[in-house]
């Protein structure tokens, strides 16, 4: 049972800042939490060890209890316990020897090159680790006087160990190909599970190539304070991880290596931060005998110092990032903190003074059975040829030995074999093929004989296994629990909880499912299996599994259980634990919200279904498959309604369908940006990742969940507005839908925008002539942001220009955006554009679209498609639109116009757009005069007179009406007249003859007019 005496505390599971995306204003809505913020383009980082990296990794496992807070609270509570009794801890005399065990991690070079450096080089590190924490190093003297007196002898020593964890005699050094050609602090666990050994007894130092800019870091020491029964640092990646260029000195290392990498990260392993703190001066490393430090120090030079926060700079010591040759000492606080650690520390005070520090005792006879291969747990098939794993853990060498292969108990074979194993050496031995019997059977393996004598240790020499016959299933499959285990295989290592059935009571009816009791299993770490039977991939190639799962995280940080599917070849008892198709824990494994109850769901709402395709695993055969549980001490996981399919009949697949908000072309007054994602696969998703990159920004990750998304349906999500003013680039994405590992679900959706509070006075009219930019309109292709509409000159005729779409490109738009127009002052308004176009495709549309809000929202006002938007070769047709509605102080009285054209086809000639003009009246037959002249009209009038302008340009008119006999009768000032129509009333004169004078800048003509 749980039982937390010493820490009241929850921290319950968060993730930060929460954002929500909406379907409707009274829809159910996905909240959004920010997971992480990276940047795809920023610099690398100065930082060379990987330490941070390991304690955000330790924070996020660990919850507080992974801070530098609660640790150094123990740390200065140790400290002070020594103080106080000296007598009880005060440092023996006698010297602390570590064991280290090497893991030199390569690409397949052969040894001595590359990332497989010589033993030399090992050899130059572990002495320049003893010298360094016995401050025995040559460069010592070197230290500062000042400094001298805190300098220290850590009476440390590290030595290759001696003994591997089976107790045979070892160089301490292993060397394997890795998985990955460059690694970085986030595989620690899949280095680990490369190669380790114990953490409790070895200190672990992997070598390998590690991505830049890191050069090696370590894990941290946690406390032992009670209440903390769960495992504090993954045992997996416990240990000191450097770059091989960066190891020892000598042999494959760089010329600047004098080793002092590991001395620093083993400084880390031990207990020691960064002597600035990793911040300012108001930023401690929490040792007495430190000077502050405002940062890190990265120079060398002769006679080197450093002065900041009001003091000489340690920047000698080991927790510096001063390069190798000026290091030279830890200080007696940070050996004080050493002692701590060695006395107290999980996994640290099991490996002062060991077994592996001493050569190992053998006996001069032993041979081992260290493993049977077959049969193991199953049988796939009833011919068998039983094979057994031996090995020499005696110090003579074996030549023969005769072992006698049993059937429950009944002697089917002795054989005398013939060996050559020298100390530490096995072989994998066969016997005569073998048909098994039907049903539930012993197999025992029996060492009778060794060098034709009795072996000198007996308590070894026998293994025996009762495998399950696990034929090949046909496809579809059902798993049937009223049948179990009908070939299916449990497998409980530790002897303690386990998989089990169960019967559960979803949504009022009885249901049968599998569970591990995790919220009572104190047991951190421990693997548990249930094994299927055969599947044979060389006939249904493209399988696919199919389950239920359900699990409610333990609501408090450090508990998060781990479930993975697992895939072994044939009846192998091996499964490839490094890259499973399938694995989760934490918020990827959650279907119900964390509690701090026992979790037992009610609800069918309460499961998710999960899909492992099996298509990537077809090479292998016949396969088998391992629901395999990672123990964190935190809640019950279930599986039910197991399937396994021919083909891969669902899938999950969420995608962003189109950017409703910001548009193309907007002035940006937009408070969120609109997403609209569409559900493309066949099950429902309530949960994903978003993603978000605003130009160079940092992509921010987001968890999406609480609500439901069916096959099929779209939703508008909303995020906060990140774009500016200008051109932006926007890119979201959707991963992992619900958790999915089938596949990367990662497209990205990437579109342009343009941001521009450009206004403009009307009327308007732009002929194209005056400049060979666009501005003040804008222009952009949103979806690749290709070049979209360009000024080019007329044929033939210069300074005569038109705007031209040459190039369109099939499933492209390209947009042409107006500056806003002002419409207030008028309550009518229309816009007269000349269009000519060749040949398009049927479905290529060109639109005109306006906006009375300068672009957040537009609708269409006209549109043309295919033959209807063709012209005559080189004609250009006159278009007419009635914007009224958007003029006038009674509407928004503003609008922004834009020209969309949409390429359906590959074989889309040019668009030819010109003479875009703006008018202040809803006439779409406008009585037009020709340039830089007015015409009145009519003439005799009746009830009104007009005067038409059509000015090359904007300009402030003055119109004098005289009467036959010289008297004015009105004078009207006009500003900013171009393709205005002034009406009069009749009403306001007498009948006869009147003279119009105009004049203006450019302007001086008399007119005559005849009022009836």
């Amino acid at each position: 049972m749980r039982n937390f005496t010493v820490f009241s505390v929850r921290f319950p599971l968060i993730f930060g800042g929460l954002l929500l995306l909406y379907s409707g204003l009274f829809a159910q809505q996905f909240q959004l939490n920010t997971i992480s913020t990276k940047s795809s383009n920023s610099p690398l980082s100065p930082e060379q060890c990987g330490q941070k990296a390991i304690e955000l990794i330790m924070e996020k496992e660990m919850g507080y209890f992974g801070t530098p807070d609660f640790f150094e609270d123990w740390m200065n509570q140790k400290i002070q316990e020594r103080g106080a009794k000296p007598e009880l801890f005060r440092t023996q005399n006698e010297r602390r020897v570590i064991p280290v065990v090497v893991h030199i991690i390569h690409n397949g070079t052969s040894l001595g090159s590359g990332a497989n450096i010589p033993d030399s080089q090992i050899f130059e590190q572990i002495r320049i680790l003893n010298e360094d924490f016995r401050r025995l190093n040559a460069d010592a003297v070197n230290t500062p006087l000042e400094f001298q007196p805190v300098a220290g002898d850590a009476n440390i020593e590290f030595v290759l160990a001696k003994q591997d964890p089976n107790g045979l005699p070892t160089t301490g050094i292993v060397r394997l190909q890795g998985s990955k050609t460059v690694y970085s602090p986030d595989d620690g666990v899949l280095i680990g599970q490369l190669s380790q050994w114990n953490p409790q007894e070895y200190l672990n130092i992997w070598v390998l190539p590690l991505v830049q800019p890191y050069i090696g870091y370590a894990s941290f020491p946690v406390s032992d304070l009670p209440g903390l029964n769960f495992s504090p640092v993954p045992a997996i990646m416990d240990g000191v991880t450097i770059d091989y260029r960066f190891f020892g000195k000598g042999g494959n290392a760089s010329s600047a290596s004098l080793g002092r990498t590991a001395t620093h990260e083993v400084g880390h392993f031990l207990g020691l931060r960064h002597i600035w703190g990793d911040g300012g001066c108001g930023v401690d490393d929490f040792v007495s005998d430190t000077p502050l430090q405002d940062a890190s120090n990265t120079s060398c030079t002769a006679n080197l110092t450093r002065f900041s926060c009001g003091v000489s700079n340690m920047v000698q010591n080991y927790m510096d990032y001063t390069p190798d040759p000026c290091m030279n000492l830890f200080t007696k606080g940070q050996i004080e903190r050493f002692d701590v650690v060695l006395a107290n520390s999980p996994r640290r005070v099991t490996l002062v003074n060991n077994r592996a520090t001493q050569a190992p005792i053998l006996t001069d006879l032993d041979l081992a059975i260290s493993r049977i291969i077959e049969p193991g747990e199953a049988l796939c098939a009833q011919t068998i040829i039983p094979k057994v794993e031996v090995q020499n853990a005696g110090s003579t060498a074996i030549s023969s030995a005769r072992i006698e292969f049993r059937v429950n108990n009944q002697l089917i074979e002795s054989k005398r074999f013939t060996l050559n194993l020298s100390t530490g050496q096995s072989s994998i031995l066969s016997f005569k093929e073998f048909t098994a019997p039907i049903g539930s059977n012993s197999y025992t393996f029996q060492i009778i004989q060794v060098n034709d004598r009795s072996d000198d240790v007996i308590n070894n020499n026998s293994q025996s296994s009762t495998p399950v016959f696990q034929n090949a299933v046909n496809l579809p499959y059902q798993f049937n629990f009223n049948s179990f285990p009908d070939g299916w295989i449990i497998v409980n290592p530790d002897k303690s909880f386990t998989w089990e059935k169960t019967s559960l009571t979803i949504d009022g009816q009885n249901q049968p499912a599998f569970f591990i009791r995790h919220y009572e299993y104190e047991g951190p770490g421990q693997l548990d299996y249930i094994i299927s039977p055969q599947i044979d991939l060389s006939q249904y190639p493209n399988a696919q599994l199919v389950f239920e799962v359900a699990h409610g995280p333990y609501n408090q940080n450090g508990f998060q259980d781990e479930l993975m599917i697992a895939v072994g070849q044939g009846c192998s008892d091996e499964f490839d634990l490094v890259n499973p198709p399938y694995v989760k824990s934490g918020a990827r494994l959650e279907t119900s919200s964390a509690t701090l109850d026992e979790f037992i769901p009610t609800s069918s709402a309460q499961f998710r279904t999960e899909l492992v395709n099996l298509n990537q695993f077809a090479d292998l055969g016949a396969i088998r498959l391992a629901f395999i549980t990672k123990n964190a001490f935190g809640n019950n996981i279930y599986i039910k309604n197991i399937r396994i399919l021919p083909q891969e009949e669902f899938n999950y697949d969420l995608r962003v369908e189109s950017l409703v908000t910001p548009n193309p072309i907007s002035s940006g007054n937009h408070e969120s940006e609109i997403i609209r994602i569409k559900n493309t696969g066949n099950l429902p998703v309530s949960r994903f990742l978003f993603l978000r990159t605003t130009n160079n920004s940092s992509t921010q990750t987001y968890l999406a969940s609480g609500a439901t998304i069916a096959p099929g349906e779209s939703m508008n999500l909303s995020l906060n507005n990140s774009t500016s003013e200008g051109k932006n680039n926007l890119k979201y994405g959707i991963s992992e839908p619900n958790f999915d590992q089938n596949g990367d679900n990662g497209e990205v959706f990437e579109q342009y925008n343009l941001e521009s509070t450009e206004t403009i006075e009307v009327p308007f009219r732009n002929r194209f002539d005056a400049t060979p930019s666009i501005s003040p309109w804008s222009t952009i292709n949103p979806q690749s942001d290709q070049i979209a509409w360009v000024i080019k000159p007329k044929s033939g005729v210069t300074g005569d220009n038109l705007a031209v779409l040459e190039s369109p490109q099939n499933g492209k738009s390209y947009w042409l955006g107006s500056p806003v127009f002002n419409l207030k002052s008028s309550s009518q308004a229309s816009v007269f554009f000349d269009l000519s176009a060749g040949q398009v495709s049927a479905s290529s549309t060109l639109k005109v679209l306006a906006s009375a809000n300068e672009g957040e929202t537009y609708e269409e006002v006209w549109t043309r498609t295919g033959a209807a938007l063709s012209s005559s070769s080189g004609e250009f047709v006159r278009n007419y639109i009635d914007l009224s509605s958007y003029a006038g102080s009674d509407s928004e009285g503003t609008v922004r116009l834009a020209f969309v054209f949409e390429s359906n086809g590959n074989n889309d000639s040019p668009i030819y757009l010109d003479n875009i003009e703006l008018f202040l009246r809803a006439d779409p037959n406008p009585v037009i005069p020709d340039e830089g002249r007015t015409v009145v009209y009519p003439n005799p009038a009746r009830e009104f007179v007009n005067i038409a302008f059509n000015l090359p340009t904007r300009e402030n008119v003055t119109i004098r009406i005289i009467s036959a006999t010289g008297a004015v009768v009105q004078e009207l000032n006009y500003p900013g007249t171009l393709n205005q129509t002034y009406t009069f009333s009749t009403a306001l004169f007498r009948s006869g003859l009147y003279v119009i004078q105009i004049t203006g800048p450019t302007q001086s003509e008399i007119k005559r007019v005849f009022i009836n």
